[in-house]
């Protein structure tokens, strides 16, 4: 027999259904369901998986018409979400405007009806105890004594980790302070506590360095979450946090998503970092999804950075997050000396490497030390241009020049993977007149192994640490000493600890500066600090050369002088005249068809929608500005046309009523069937 007076709201997994769907619960399931419960239920004329929202007697009144099903079975013993990351994700599909069922597909690593298991069973009885005094001895052994800054630090910090309360920390600690150190000791307190903890990071590469780390300190109680996993090692994991196996999760940005029993501490490493940014499906910001879990279970959430986000400054400014100062390094170890050269004056010299920087390697080499070569340009040359009629060479799927790349004799596209050989001939003008622009790090390794035969030479880019394991093997030849020469793009730019290391040469200082993006300088200063930061960690002091064209510039003259407070005061004034973030809230539309015509249409009555609708916004007293339409940055990526707009509000509250009643006017529009229209809220790049 049904009981009559029980029903489950439920939200199918799979599907990019904006509601949820109401389902009786049979008796033989009444007892076992909670919120957070996957289930089997009917949709239409198939099953489907669901996730149980709640559960009560009550109904909204529905037409006649509509029979309530009644729900089939449930699938796991254990609810798959646990309270306070089912919160988390109802607040996600709201927040970035994302199905709900689509949000949980994400969160959830496990086929829609696959049972979730542990392979660990024995390790859920004794997770959720009190650290016995053994280990909280154990714990306390790779200790060493704190600096006045660390123990400042952790006496802020341990009362909110203690006694669980929700608080944003900014750990601003320059290269070298000993953050990690703190970060330790505050998971030590959550785990003496039996509370779990999560540590962000943003690039799988530093991961391998924390979890060496943490593994040391915390044992098997480490988990490590990242994409890099095999789907069973995934699944493993998951099954493993969820049971309470593992209280500890070490990860990159969707560890933040990982069901985590008792969570009292989240830590966000390199908080600043665009990496945390999702830029497809579900594009969340993990460091803002941070602050949010740390609200929902009451527990403080730790960000740590030598060059915080401009945002983050400015909150701290406003006293919403309270700012810890770590400036100096541990053992009173010295700054890194910054020198510049100006590449202008190079005069017949011009080339890769300036005269000074040959220099410096040739001496760093000669004593025995360790240097960083960083570009963040992979490939050989950055692009083929026909010196008769000007056309650079495609992609024939993207609006972007193909890179080339000696070792395999390729052009290829580093948005979409397209690649193909070196034509004899311009493809526009027939004239064999092709000639490369730029060098990437391919030419530089070719030129440093010219100019320095001798040199044990390590490259780190995307093109030669294709897997994980490969990552970990080169940057641990660069800690052992079996290299001299560390050569790599932003992948080993922050976060890594390399003691013999004094000399970083930054061979083009001025990437990425005039980019189309109001965050082209905070970007770049952020870059320069980060990998300046990478010289002198040891016993030996370090120094910087940053070759440049443009010495004057005010992001070039911040980051020689490491003066990342001026740059921020002088950044948020420019802000602030402009009203871009953090004084406003941005949120892209992007159009997009495989059709041109359809794309530039769609946006252009995809704006009319929005400004009539701004109109409107306006008069009921709300803020709202439309900017656009225009091509986006890369108007063609994987043969796709892409076009957007901007929504410019000066409230959270303003952007969230505007957006959605602006989603639900186009809802089925036959007009806009022809595109697809993504929603990036707080956008990262102009990608």
């Amino acid at each position: 027999m049904m009981t009559e007076d029980l029903f489950a709201e439920v939200a199918i997994m799979g599907t990019a259904l904006d509601k949820s769907l109401h389902y009786s619960v049979p008796d033989r399931l009444a007892g076992n369901l909670l919120p957070g419960s996957r289930v089997i239920v009917e949709l239409g004329r198939r099953s489907a998986a669901g996730i149980v929202l709640s559960i009560g007697s009550a109904i909204p009144e529905l037409p006649e018409s509509i029979t309530i099903r009644p729900i089939r079975d449930s699938i796991d013993e254990l609810p798959a979400i646990p309270p306070d990351l089912l919160t988390l994700c109802l607040w996600l599909s709201r927040y970035y405007f994302y199905p709900l069922g689509e949000v949980f597909d994400l969160v959830i690593p496990f086929g829609v009806s696959e049972p979730i298991t542990s392979v660990r069973r024995r390790g859920k009885g004794r997770a959720s105890r009190r650290t016995d005094p053994e280990e909280r001895q154990n714990l306390k052994a790779g200790v060493f004594e704190l600096t006045g800054d660390q123990a400042a630090a952790l006496q802020q910090t341990l009362p909110f980790v203690e006694t669980p309360s929700f608080q944003p920390f900014v750990l601003y600690g320059v290269t070298g302070s000993g953050k990690t150190e703190v970060y330790m000791r505050l998971v030590e307190k959550a785990a003496e506590s039996g509370n779990g903890a999560i540590l962000l990071v943003p690039e799988i590469g530093i991961s391998a360095q924390m979890e060496s780390i943490f593994r040391e300190r915390f044992g098997n109680r480490l988990c490590v979450w990242h994409s890099a996993l095999s789907e069973g090692e995934r699944k493993r994991s998951w099954a493993d946090i969820r049971s309470g196996a593992k209280k500890i999760v070490l990860g990159a940005r969707s560890a933040v998503l990982t069901p985590v029993q008792n969570l009292g501490l989240i830590i966000v490493d390199e908080e600043h970092d665009s990496s945390y940014k999702q830029e497809d499906h579900l594009r969340y910001n993990a460091r803002d999804v941070a602050l949010m879990r740390g609200k929902i279970v009451g527990g403080p959430v730790i960000m740590g950075s030598a060059t915080p986000s401009i945002q983050t400054v400015h909150r701290c400014t406003e006293k919403r997050y309270r700012l810890i100062s770590m400036p100096a390094r541990i053992l009173n170890r010295s700054l890194p000396e910054l020198e510049v050269v100006d590449m202008k004056r190079e005069g017949g010299r011009r080339g890769i490497f300036s005269f000074r920087l040959r220099e410096a390697i040739g001496e760093t080499m000669r004593s025995g030390q360790q240097a960083l070569l960083f570009l963040n340009r992979r490939g050989y040359s950055k692009y083929y241009l026909c010196n008769t009629c000007g056309h650079a060479l495609e992609c024939e799927s993207c609006s972007v020049t193909l890179t080339y790349h000696k070792g395999d004799d390729r052009l290829r596209c580093h948005f979409c993977g397209w690649e193909t050989h070196l034509p004899e001939r311009c493809p526009v003008c027939g004239h064999a007149a092709l000639f490369p622009r730029g060098f990437g790090t391919e030419n530089v390794e070719k030129e440093v192994k010219k100019l320095f035969p001798e040199a044990r030479l390590v490259r780190v880019d995307r093109d030669t640490m294709n897997t994980r394991r490969r990552l970990v093997s080169a940057l641990g030849e660069v800690r052992s000493g079996e290299a001299d020469i560390l050569l790599g793009t932003q992948m080993v730019s922050k976060g890594h600890d390399f003691p013999n290391m004094t000399l970083v040469g930054v061979i083009n200082a001025d990437a990425g500066l005039q980019a189309p993006d109001f965050r082209a300088g905070e970007t770049l200063v952020q870059l320069l600090i980060q990998v300046a930061g990478r010289a002198g960690r040891g016993e030996e002091p370090g120094r910087v050369i940053l070759q440049t064209y443009n010495p004057d510039h005010f992001t070039i003259e911040s980051a020689l002088r490491l003066d990342y407070d001026g740059f921020c005061r002088e950044e948020l004034k420019s802000r602030e005249k402009l009203q871009y973030p953090p004084f406003s809230r941005l949120l892209k539309l992007l159009v997009t068809s495989a059709d041109e015509g359809a794309t530039v249409a769609g946006a252009r009555l995809l704006t009319a929608i929005c400004r009539e609708k701004a109109e409107d916004f306006r008069k009921a007293g709300g803020n709202v500005a439309v900017l656009g339409p225009s091509p986006a940055a890369f108007v063609k990526l994987k043969n796709r046309f892409r076009w957007q707009l901007f929504i410019k509000t000066w409230t959270s509250p303003d952007m969230q009523d505007f957006v959605q009643g602006v989603l639900d006017a186009v809802k089925g529009d036959p007009a806009l069937r022809a595109v697809q229209i993504t929603v990036d809220r707080d956008p990262s790049t102009e990608v």
